[in-house]
């Protein structure tokens, strides 16, 4: 099993054993002390999102699944996993008759799922189609899934990206696939309809949307279906129709002020008392592009995308895989194949830790600082270079520090150890990084 996650010894360049900075090196940026509103990280703060098709390949054909696999989720933590994405939409329960545009379930898939959750303990998220407004098929999606799931760590979804239907998504009108988008009041109608097969109780998120169109009625959707999370999908590059997108876009600062167009759903999320989550997620649509999204720029946008989602508001986000080059790892006859982004996402996953607080830096400038305070005390200082050159830091430290770096120019994330000298460790940030630093309790 090649999991890309090397912690070696590296050097930063410009500092003495001593902990003093060679004479060439350039001023550093005395960080100020944390600011701005105190959020506390929930349970399952980096999630994953997968096709059903994918995910059924990769439960393989055995009574459990592969071990790698196993291994790879457990390795995240504890990461919420949604099933769903375009396939949800195109999916009936096992033993379905044959249709345009449908395919069914393997039989063994819920018995190999329960297996899954066994033995990493994780939250599933069952996508359920509404596209096709079926209530028999709701209805044994959720007998499946309750009985391979305990009810404390299952949810279910409703839609994927409704708010598109149309767009290229087909939906079935209860006579035929049709290519128009789908009314208000009919996705209203269907979602109601399947809300009441579930049953009350059943711990319901939505409205998975991929736009704008329908978000000023999301608190009404909210009241109206009792959902318990508001979700939606976030794709800053668009793979569909700008093949151009690269490494230099992924790394750019204004990437991250994208993420601004799902923030409202977080507001009226909060506003209501209920969570938000970014449920499908990755730095390129349509499934990625090679030597972009494949490539360790990915990991350094996909661990500030995080950041700056938690800081927003959000309390999970989910990276998808769909079998294209965005994929976080890759698994063929058993063995899994891990890319740069699952790195980051292992990076990521190790930074929060459930019960930390995490508040904004506000002097950090291009740096875009975060500070994450576990519940020990112990504080890890997270600074984000967007510049071209290097950058550095200097922070008060009784003790030497360690740095967690995940850089554009390697495909690993590294650690090293710097030095403290007079209270102070200084560090260089290289250019296209993301480095978390971090310090003992009595720092």
């Amino acid at each position: 099993m090649a999991i890309v996650l090397a912690l070696a010894a590296i050097a930063l360049h410009g500092v003495h054993r001593a902990g003093r900075p060679a004479a060439h090196a350039p001023a550093a940026l005395m960080l100020a002390a944390p600011a701005g509103p105190a959020l506390t990280i929930g349970p399952h703060p980096v999630g994953l999102s997968i096709e059903y098709p994918l995910l059924v390949h990769d439960l393989g054909s055995g009574r459990c699944p592969p071990p790698a696999f196993t291994h790879a989720i457990a390795a995240l933590g504890s990461p919420a996993l949604r099933i769903g994405g375009d396939s949800q939409d195109e999916l009936a329960p096992a033993g379905s008759p044959a249709l345009p545009g449908l395919r069914d379930l393997p039989p063994r898939f819920w018995a190999q799922l329960a297996c899954l959750e066994r033995e990493t303990r994780i939250p599933v998220v069952v996508g359920l189609n509404v596209a096709w407004g079926k209530r028999s098929w709701a209805a044994e999606m959720a007998a499946g899934a309750r009985a391979a799931i305990p009810r404390s760590r299952l949810s279910f979804e409703l839609g994927n990206e409704p708010d598109i239907y149309g767009d290229p998504v087909r939906w079935w009108n209860g006579h035929a696939l049709v290519a128009n988008r789908m009314p208000w009041p009919t996705y209203l109608a269907r979602v109601r309809a399947l809300a009441a097969v579930l049953g009350p109780g059943t711990k319901l998120e939505g409205p998975d949307f991929a736009s704008g169109r329908w978000v000023a009625r999301v608190p009404l959707l909210a009241r109206t279906l009792h959902l318990r999370t508001i979700d939606a999908h976030f794709y800053p590059l668009d793979g569909c129709h700008d093949p151009g997108a690269a490494t230099s876009a992924l790394l750019s600062h204004q990437i991250q002020t994208k993420l601004d167009e799902r923030v409202r759903l977080a507001r009226d999320a909060r506003a209501a008392g209920l969570k938000a989550v970014i449920s499908e997620a990755n730095s390129i649509s349509c499934g990625g592009l090679a030597g972009a999204s494949d490539e360790p720029a990915a990991a350094v946008w996909a661990v500030r995308m995080i950041l700056t989602a938690l800081r927003d508001g959000f309390v999970s986000v989910r990276l998808h895989s769909s079998g294209g080059s965005y994929d976080p790892f890759v698994l063929s006859a058993g063995e899994l194949v891990a890319r740069p982004l699952y790195a980051g996402l292992r990076a990521a996953a190790g930074l929060l830790t459930p019960g930390a607080v995490l508040r904004a830096i506000p002097n950090a400038a291009s740096l875009d600082g975060v500070a994450i305070t576990a519940p020990d005390g112990s504080r890890t200082i997270v600074l984000s270079n967007y510049g071209s050159k290097a950058a550095w830091v200097t922070l008060h430290a009784a003790a030497p520090v360690r740095v967690l770096r995940v850089r554009s120019d390697a495909p690993t994330v590294s650690s090293a150890a710097v030095v403290a000298a007079a209270g102070r460790a200084r560090v260089e940030l290289p250019p296209g990084s993301v480095d978390a630093i971090a310090l003992t309790p009595a720092a």
